[in-house]
């Protein structure tokens, strides 16, 4: 068995340019994906008793889903197994690799999902502070627990490994093996990040949320340059997400109210750059700015443990 994988990892790719690789796959994923998806779909509608035959039936189904809805859950978990079926054909046919070397290994990584955690409560904690302190927002009621947490929290934790395991896991991975210069890699799997969430609602409001997406490529991918694990960026994703809905912000321009823990409201005192607009926090100058500064802090934590 060692000498096998020894030799799988010592197997050149079919395509020698990590960049070619990894703007092959992207079209590779989303068909692999949208199949796996098709078929979750299917038995959502089967086992509802939606008569396939009406789309009107099909639509009321789905149009009706939340952030908390078992059916929400399903379709995240199909989105998830058809990532990792299009990543075993691109690791096994075209990078001729492990699918474990784009960085699943769990060993000794406690410590990095715990601070990615803490990471992210911490980052937009400290935003929704300071945009209450500088009067961009007006808070107007505390909601409480929500039962509904459960399964947004094993949704939003499926929908970040899931980007995680296609942007740094694989796009930056590969990116990486063309280039000795981590921010040219950074540079190219965020473009592709950013490009990804283009069609959110809001996200073209300003300039700033989609520069926001972009700088969250880097910030997300920067340990993992220098780690090659997806974990840390995996639970700092999760968090970001999740502490954003319990602050009561929307999420990449997406309202929820499924698990939010505070009410509040924008007062309309600063520019839409400022408190985020309709787009949430990641449409902030206050975040952006926030993202680049916590990269560079990454970057040197990192940098110095190489030393």
């Amino acid at each position: 068995m060692v000498n096998q994988l020894t030799k799988e990892n010592k197997m050149e790719p079919r395509i020698k340019n990590g960049f070619f690789r990894a703007i092959i796959f992207m079209p590779l994923w989303l068909i692999i994906m949208g199949l796996v998806q098709s078929v979750g779909v299917i038995l959502i509608m089967v086992s509802s008793g939606v008569d396939m035959a009406n789309p009107d039936s099909a639509e009321a189904l789905f149009s009706e889903i939340s952030f908390d809805s078992p059916v929400m859950l399903i379709l995240t978990a199909f989105s998830l197994l058809g990532s990792f079926a299009a990543l075993w054909v691109a690791t096994k046919f075209i990078d001729r690799k492990p699918l474990l070397s784009i960085g699943l290994s769990v060993k000794d990584k406690a410590n990095e999902m715990l601070i990615g955690l803490g990471f992210a409560l911490a980052f937009i904690g400290g935003l929704f502070l300071v945009l209450w302190l500088i009067g961009a927002i007006n808070i107007t009621g505390y909601v409480g627990f929500k039962p509904g947490v459960f399964i947004v929290s094993m949704m939003l934790f499926m929908a970040a490994f899931d980007e995680e395991l296609i942007f740094r896991g694989y796009i930056l991975n590969n990116m990486m093996d063309s280039t000795s210069n981590r921010w040219i890699a950074l540079a190219g799997s965020s473009l592709l990040f950013a490009l990804l969430h283009s069609g959110n609602p809001s996200v073209w409001s300003t300039w700033v949320p989609m520069t926001e997406l972009f700088a969250a490529g880097f910030i997300l991918g920067i340990s993992y340059t220098f780690t090659k694990n997806l974990w840390f960026p995996t639970f700092f994703h999760f968090g970001w997400n999740f502490f954003q809905g319990l602050f009561g912000f929307e999420i990449s321009g997406i309202n929820v109210d499924s698990w939010k823990m505070i009410s509040h409201e924008n007062t309309g005192n600063v520019p839409d750059i400022v408190s985020g607009g309709a787009f949430g926090i990641e449409g902030s100058v206050i975040t952006l700015s926030c993202t680049i500064i916590c990269t560079y802090l990454i970057f040197n934590y990192y940098n110095e443990l190489e030393k």
